[in-house]
């Protein structure tokens, strides 16, 4: 079988799952999958779809594919968009014990829930880190990879007479390294503007990894 019949025959497979309007299966000179490009509607999720299609190449070739190779496009009726990796904030809880906080947060994306804990110091600049890394924690539940991100630094600040958060975090791709800056007003709640300025910072990465 030449390397054209065999990414045909991968994709006929694809384009047979739920909600796939087409496929684009690429090959290395090995014959192994090297990226797998979808095209569907926007009935189910992007996550879904990346699942369906591990599962179907596993179940029928004995083939599994990291989902970092699955690029999914998704078509409304305005035409053909990317769909974006943004998580909401389902939960954002802090609890302190004399010099020691505890942070928990909840993540949704897809109807999904993702929830991550820390625990630090119980001090002004430690209930910030923990919320942040509760955050980070959560966000690697999502997708599925650990030490991903990693928070640098937060700091609090005034601008222009309101209250803000801004923060750095490291990614830890395989590219390399890189910081990420994200910033949040603080309105009613610094640890939720805290998770805010996390997910600003990382969110214009995470179409990577679903």
């Amino acid at each position: 079988m030449t390397q054209a019949q065999r990414s045909e025959e991968y994709q006929t497979l694809l384009n047979k799952l739920p909600g796939v309007v087409s496929s684009k299966v690429l090959l290395d000179e090995n014959g192994h999958i090297t990226d797998i490009h979808i095209l569907a509607d926007i009935g189910r999720g992007a996550k879904q779809i990346a699942r369906d299609v591990q599962s179907a190449l596993l179940t029928k070739y004995d083939i599994g594919v990291d989902h970092k190779i699955i690029s999914i496009a998704q078509v409304d009726e305005g035409g053909i968009q990317v769909r974006q990796s943004r998580l909401a904030i389902g939960r954002v809880d802090l609890q302190t014990e004399q010099g020691k906080a505890q942070a928990g947060v909840v993540l949704i994306k897809d109807g999904e829930t993702f929830e991550g804990t820390a625990i630090g110091g119980n001090s002004v600049q430690g209930r910030l880190r923990v919320v942040v890394e509760a955050t980070l924690a959560a966000i690697h539940k999502c997708i599925g990879a650990d030490f991903t991100f990693a928070l640098s630094d937060i700091v609090k600040v005034n601008l222009a007479g309101q209250c803000a958060m801004l923060l750095t975090v490291l990614h830890y791709a395989g590219y390399g390294m890189e910081y990420l800056s994200g910033s949040s007003i603080v309105k009613d709640d610094e640890y939720l503007a805290a998770v805010k300025a996390t997910l600003d910072a990382v969110n214009r990465r995470l179409n990577q990894y679903f």
